[in-house]
């Protein structure tokens, strides 16, 4: 497996309450290379390590984070039996965190949802910590959903040299960044890679088209969130280069068993049988994702925050596609 990444998925989501300083040292026990963790800004400006744009699923009280500062935020304490002496982390937190752990690296999956004002705040935490900028090249990935962020952090200077993912439902929007990057013509803005959903990997668009950009642009491709044996096997045939996980060590066994030197044949299942099932329903699903992207009006809220995007990410929530 030379070459494969492990990425703790929001660090050990899979044993452990996600984002928290116990996930992330149980991580680096179960030997992860890179452990991916979420970043949000508080209503003051300081950069917090969590997956919601709101404070109700896995802390004791509910704030919206943009509306909320970290004084009443650092109050929180972790709502999961058993670790409720765990607190939400800054940015801050976890760069000191990693400073002492040489082995990993952190993907940071910075949600759209921010202003864009925290890309400069996150680089700012960076060199308060270590001026070298060289050290934090090294060990952070930036992973960012849209190109007008991608944009913007290259006008702004602040991914120079930086490993920088794309990361997405859709193989259009991954498309448009290799793109931009292609369009800069300078090594110190590339895009390193694009981090898909695993269904994606399965489909025509990316069998058909992917191997190539993949082999002309020199893009790595992670793919999230993988988790059940039978998909690292289908997924142990394709160029992937890392695998966002929830259960790293199920994972590893897993990738031991299925992703085998020198090319291998992607074979789908039969369609009549369970796993069959199970895969069309899932391929179908990503194309029906992928087409909603761009739909307006899907986003539109028509009873409260329910709008046909937000029903359907429920649904696939339900049937553990997401």
């Amino acid at each position: 497996m030379t070459g494969i990444e492990i990425v703790g998925h929001r660090a050990y989501r899979g044993r452990y309450p996600e984002n928290t300083r116990i996930a992330f040292d149980k991580a680096v026990e179960a030997g992860v290379d890179v452990i991916e963790t979420d970043l949000q800004m508080s209503h003051d400006g300081v950069v917090v390590v969590n997956h919601d744009v709101d404070t109700g699923r896995m802390w004791n009280q509910t704030f919206v984070i943009k509306d909320t500062p970290w004084e009443r935020l650092s109050q929180l304490h972790c709502n999961v039996d058993g670790y409720q002496d765990q607190k939400m982390l800054t940015l801050r937190d976890a760069l000191q965190w990693l400073m002492d752990r040489p082995t990993v690296k952190l993907m940071l999956d910075i949600k759209f949802t921010n202003e864009k004002l925290i890309l400069q705040k996150t680089l700012a935490e960076m060199r308060l910590l270590q001026p070298d900028l060289q050290f934090w090249r090294s060990r952070i990935i930036w992973g960012l959903w849209k190109v007008d962020w991608y944009r913007y952090a290259v006008e702004t200077g602040v991914i120079k040299d930086f490993d920088v993912v794309c990361i997405s439902l859709s193989l259009q929007v991954a498309r448009a960044f290799v793109d931009y990057s292609e369009s800069l013509k300078t090594p110190h803005y590339k895009l390193h890679g694009i981090s898909v959903h695993y269904v994606s990997t399965w489909s025509h668009e990316f069998q058909s088209q992917w191997f190539q950009i993949i082999q002309n642009h020199g893009i790595k491709v992670y793919v999230w969130t993988i988790n059940k044996e039978s998909d690292f096997k289908y997924c142990g045939s394709l160029p992937i280069s890392g695998y966002v996980t929830d259960f790293p060590q199920r994972a590893k066994a897993s990738l031991a068993k299925y992703k085998k030197p020198g090319k291998q044949v992607f074979q789908k299942p039969a369609w009549n049988s369970i796993e069959g099932i199970r895969f069309y329903v899932f391929l179908a699903a990503y194309i029906g994702v992928q087409s909603m992207v761009f739909w307006p009006w899907s986003h539109v809220k028509i009873i409260g925050q329910w709008s046909l995007s937000y029903v359907v990410l429920r649904l696939l929530r339900w049937i553990h596609f997401l």
